[in-house]
């Protein structure tokens, strides 16, 4: 459970440094503006629902491209990536509606924080 809230907290700072830059929109988050607790919840709230979509969905949908993925040497994983950050970003009150790139961009930005989150929270076995 505590890795769990480790991971969930670090994903969340993530989400918050990328509304924070202005690659999506949380309410009262943006560049120049003070954090809130209300973005911080929705925040949290987002890696949640990214951590269950990431765990359901993304499984299912890689197998499904595993062919595009290999013709594309790997690449095609990203648009996996920035699907997973669109479906995610439907569900909450975050809009990724800054264009394409920069929606890009921050889903890259949240995957580090959330691979780095993963790796710190990485059974020892």
């Amino acid at each position: 459970m505590v890795r769990f809230l480790v991971r969930t907290a670090i994903t969340a700072v993530g989400v918050l440094i990328v509304a924070y830059l202005g690659l999506i929109t949380i309410q009262g988050v943006g560049p120049g503006s003070a954090f809130t607790w209300g973005a911080s919840g929705v925040a949290c709230i987002f890696a949640i629902v990214l951590g269950l979509v990431n765990a359901v969905i993304k499984p299912v949908v890689s197998i499904l491209t595993l062919p595009i993925t290999i013709l594309t040497l790997g690449l095609f994983s990203l648009v996996i990536n920035l699907a997973m950050f669109y479906l995610a970003a439907a569900f909450t009150p975050i809009h990724a509606d800054q264009g394409f790139w920069l929606t890009a961009l921050a889903a890259i930005v949240v995957a580090i924080f959330s691979g780095f989150a993963g790796s710190l929270t990485k059974n020892g076995r």
